[in-house]
């Protein structure tokens, strides 16, 4: 179905509302009525384009996931840099944001990662939805690894597939320990570690040794 302009502009009003409160509440401490309220629309407005609050929550997981891609490709993926290069600049762009909400009043965390800890036994379509998520990025990491072996930038017996998982975990787990202190000190501290597991060589006495 096509949407017309104004059935588009009212959808993205309920997406962009409902983003926001969820991210600030929670999916279950958000009420329907809330979204509505916010968003500016009516009930039948709500239902003529998701059909439950579950339905509604698994789109801003898709529409918050593209806006973010759009950005990582626009400031990130799209430049002209070596692979490893790349990757660090990814690292850092997603530390800015923790950082930006930081410096808004405090620290919610990753958009996804609220969802499966909130959501992921109870509901199937949120855990598909945010496992493929999590998966497109682990296959941006894996990339940007693959594309840096290549180029000798590290070790020739990385296993990029594993590595991506180990630097997605260790991000996401940064991102909730900066959230439960609501101070963005772990991010930067994942990144730093990250970066001497690649590059040990280059780090003097007391390096990691990548075996």
């Amino acid at each position: 179905m096509t949407l017309s302009d104004k059935a588009l502009a009212t959808r993205q009003r309920i997406l962009s509302a409902a983003t926001e409160l969820f991210y600030q509440h929670g999916y279950h401490a958000t009420g329907l009525d809330k979204i509505i309220r916010q968003a500016g629309v009516t009930k039948g407005n709500f239902y003529y384009h998701f059909a439950s609050k579950e339905e509604l929550a698994v789109a801003t997981l898709d529409w918050q996931f593209e806006k973010i891609s759009r950005e990582i490709r626009e400031q990130v993926l799209d430049k002209d840099r070596r692979p490893l290069d790349t990757l660090f600049v990814l690292l850092e762009y997603m530390a800015s944001r923790q950082k930006m909400q930081y410096e808004d009043g405090h620290i919610r965390g990753c958009y996804f990662g609220n969802f499966t800890l909130e959501l992921s036994t109870l509901s199937q379509s949120v855990r598909t939805e945010v496992n493929g998520i999590f998966r497109r990025y682990l296959e941006m990491i894996e990339s940007l690894l693959t594309q840096a072996q290549s180029a000798g930038q590290v070790a020739s017996d990385l296993d990029p597939h594993s590595f991506a998982a180990i630097i997605l975990g260790q991000v996401e787990g940064a991102i909730l320990l900066d959230k439960a202190n609501q101070k963005p000190e772990q991010f930067d501290a994942s990144i730093d570690f990250i970066r001497q597991c690649l590059n040990p060589k280059t780090l003097g006495p007391g390096h990691i040794e990548v075996p």
